[in-house]
């Protein structure tokens, strides 16, 4: 082998080295690059160049561990987190169904420039000022023991069906046990706040108004005692005394019902 040929094979193995190198050095950028999307004001996706906003590329995490509870069919959340470019102070973060970030799921909060928070939401919950459509009815039967005994049915709507918490609003129809052989009819509307075994509920007829609270089972049993108070002691039907309910719920919702405690 000549001198030359030594000499250009060693070239060529000093600049496979030095591309190596060079390759080494800026494939963590080219991939910090890939993983950052960068926004205009209106969050339109743009180059790094006339960016406001950036946001790194978002990552899967369990949905209980972001979250606290499940979701039916949604095993993983993305983490969005965007930052402002100006100083790298972060701007959002929170949790979507979607690596877009268009359909937020729990806590999320923005941030003004400085860090400070500027506005906070629970997106399990209905925006400030908006109005959430109830759930579909839920048939209940109730049989409450006062002075006389009182049988109603009806529908309930489940207010808030979407934590343990669950708010009943009542409507329904109700006749009462002889009074000198005639019967009553009452019209019901109440409230029903269940929270784990426990439940307090507030009502009224045209007659009377009631107080109750007691134990509940998955919100499908509802065992109570109270007071039901009289409008008009004067007049049949009176309605009133210390009171024991039971009430009972059936519906295809079952987010209306609680669940066993490890299930």
């Amino acid at each position: 082998m000549t001198v030359i040929t030594c000499l250009f094979s060693l070239f060529k193995t000093q600049n496979i080295y030095s591309l190596i190198a060079v390759l080494f050095l800026f494939t963590p950028k080219l991939s910090a690059q890939n993983d950052t999307i960068f926004f205009n004001s209106n969050w339109k996706i743009i180059t790094k160049d006339s960016a406001v906003y950036y946001r790194i590329k978002p990552v899967k995490i369990k949905t209980k561990k972001a979250i606290g509870r499940k979701i039916p069919d949604i095993d993983s959340l993305y983490i969005i987190k965007d930052y402002y470019v100006k100083n790298n102070i972060r701007q959002f973060e929170g949790y979507t169904k979607d690596a877009e970030g268009n359909n937020n799921v729990g806590k999320a909060k923005w941030y003004k420039e400085d860090g400070t928070v500027m506005y906070s939401r629970d997106f399990n919950k209905p925006a400030p000022g908006t109005f959430r459509i109830p759930s579909s009815p839920i048939t209940y039967i109730n049989y409450s023991i006062a002075d006389k005994s009182l049988l109603t049915a009806g529908y309930e709507f489940c207010l808030d069906c979407q934590t343990p918490k669950k708010l009943f609003l009542g409507l329904g129809y109700g006749v009462t046990n002889s009074y000198n052989r005639q019967y009553y009819g009452l019209p019901d509307l109440h409230l029903s706040y269940n929270v784990s075994i426990l439940f307090a509920k507030i009502g009224t007829t045209h007659k009377n108004s009631y107080l109750l609270g007691g134990l509940t089972l998955m919100n499908f049993i509802d065992l109570g005692f109270g007071y039901s108070l009289s409008y008009d002691k004067n007049k049949a039907p009176a309605f009133e005394g210390f009171t024991m309910s039971l009430n009972l719920r059936f519906t295809r919702n079952k987010k209306a019902y609680s669940q066993f405690i490890g299930y």
